[in-house]
């Protein structure tokens, strides 16, 4: 008789028949009945009902993954085992596994069940240098979540880069931002988390020398301590600057100052020192009234009549001291260059330049149809010729500057003939001809001046010579431009 079995009839034999004096069957014919009839009661193996089963990630198989159940023995009291050569905890996917199942009895099951290794372990999403609810952030630091927070996955590993956001992260602006992020594995497995992120600025502003600790600056000028420093805030554009010390310009000397520098909230910088020494550096200015002049040859020429004026920013007026050093020839043809110099009494020293041409005297030509001392350049034709490039000016009359009647008056003067001095009044004392002659005058009115308001002196060939406007000077034109055709009024002699 097998000994488990033996064991258990003794047991059941104390159990129910010697403990219980009602009974009166001999003890042998209680112990054949056991015998017999207990070992013929238990001849069912046990059933493996589980045809397929999961399991998590990384976890061991056991048992209890499986449904087993036998006709008299407890799941718990069965003898199971599993063959897992061929199953892989730590990958997902589905094995073949052999379970054997063994009863009390020796009664035993052997099948093959699958096994699917699965994954429904969401990823885990912790602060990176932060083990409480709020994530510090440097203001206007980065605002890239995976710098702040990162996500673990029991399969997939670091999902960081995969986390979402409902917003974005403004590390511009300082307080606590609550932003729901997510992560989620390849299995589909998913964790929102809302964290919060709390930006502080603690970083002070940074100061440093653009040329250096001793600069100069200039007697006179505005003097603003941020054009000698490089200040630069994280988060502030306009970072606070106070000055201990002064600087006063209108006095020269060796300033020593102390520049202080905080932004808005509250983080100051380490206090820098400045030395400044203030000097009169800026050299005067000379201002001439034009930058060049023409003229014909044989005419005056003053130089200094074209320095406007000169001035320091210390001294004041330095014109008197201004140098003038000209090598213009006005009675030869030729490009010349005129320089202006002059220095304060610091030794800052100015020039500038005027830029002269002489031109050429044009020589007297014979108009066409002229006779007698008008055709050899002689007479009023002549006269008028050589005062070719004098100047304009309203009410002058010769003998380099003239107006209109002040250049016909002044040429019929010098050969013989006296004029009036108005246009209007030589219009009146001339008689009209049809066809002008060179010496004839020739007469213009204006739509904006009531009468003759201009004349000039006829030289032949449709052309006339007059002291035009403050532009030009004296200079020939054509009686049948646009202007003068329209306005002509006559001529008269």
């Amino acid at each position: 008789m097998d000994k488990e079995i033996a064991s258990k009839l003794n047991v059941l034999i104390n159990d129910k028949v010697m403990k219980r004096k009602a009974m009166f069957l001999p003890l042998f014919a209680i112990s054949a009945f056991g015998v017999v009839g207990y070992a013929a009661a238990d001849r069912e193996a046990p059933k493996i009902l589980s045809n397929k089963v999961q399991v998590l990630y990384g976890t061991n198989l056991s048992a209890k993954d499986f449904e087993i159940t036998d006709n008299r023995d407890k799941s718990e009291d069965l003898d199971v085992k599993i063959d897992t050569t061929s199953f892989d905890k730590k990958q997902l996917g589905t094995y073949n596994v052999q379970v054997e199942a063994t009863d009390q009895f020796n009664n035993t099951t052997k099948k093959v069940v699958e096994v699917e290794v699965v994954d429904k372990e969401a990823p885990v999403i912790t602060p990176k240098n932060s083990g409480g609810y709020v994530i510090d952030v440097n203001a206007n630091g980065s605002n890239k979540l995976e710098d702040y927070i990162k996500a673990v996955d029991n399969v997939d590993g670091d999902v960081t880069p995969f986390i979402t956001a409902d917003k974005e992260l403004d590390t511009t602006k300082v307080g606590v931002q609550t932003i729901n992020v997510t992560a989620s594995d390849n299995a589909g497995n998913t964790t929102t988390k809302a964290l919060q992120f709390a930006v502080t600025d603690k970083e002070a502003p940074t100061v440093s020398y653009k040329n250096g600790d001793h600069v100069t600056v200039a007697y006179g000028s505005q003097f603003n301590i941020a054009d000698y420093l490089n200040i630069a805030d994280n988060l502030d554009t306009n970072p606070k600057v106070e000055v201990e010390g002064n600087v006063d310009t209108s006095k020269e000397g060796t300033y020593g100052i102390k520049a202080k520098v905080s932004d808005a909230n509250g983080n100051s910088a380490q206090p820098v020192a400045l030395t400044v020494d203030v000097k009169d550096v800026n050299a005067p200015t000379i201002t001439l009234s034009k930058s060049s002049v023409e003229f014909l040859e044989g005419t005056a020429f003053n130089a200094g009549s074209y320095l406007s004026n000169a001035t320091d920013n210390k001294d004041g007026d330095v014109t008197s001291k201004v140098q003038v050093n000209s090598n213009v020839n006005a009675s030869k043809a030729g490009s010349y260059t005129v320089t202006y110099t002059v220095s304060d009494n610091a030794g800052n020293s100015a020039s500038n330049t005027l830029n002269v041409t002489v031109k050429a005297k044009p020589q007297p030509q014979a108009a066409k149809g002229a006779t007698g001392a008008n055709a050899n350049g002689g007479g009023i034709i002549g006269t008028a010729r050589s005062k070719l490039g004098s100047a304009y000016v309203f009410g002058a009359s010769g003998a380099n500057v003239f107006d209109c009647s002040g250049f016909t008056s002044y040429v019929y003067r010098s050969n013989g003939k006296s004029l009036p001095r108005t246009a209007a009044a030589q219009y009146s004392a001339t008689s009209r001809v049809s066809s002008p002659q060179p010496g004839d005058l020739v007469f213009f009115s204006n739509t904006y001046k009531a009468g003759i308001s201009h004349v000039g002196i006829y030289i032949g060939g449709g052309q006339f010579i007059h002291a035009a406007n403050e532009r030009t000077g004296v200079t020939v034109s054509s009686l049948n431009s646009g202007y003068y055709a329209s306005h002509y009024a006559g001529a008269g002699r």
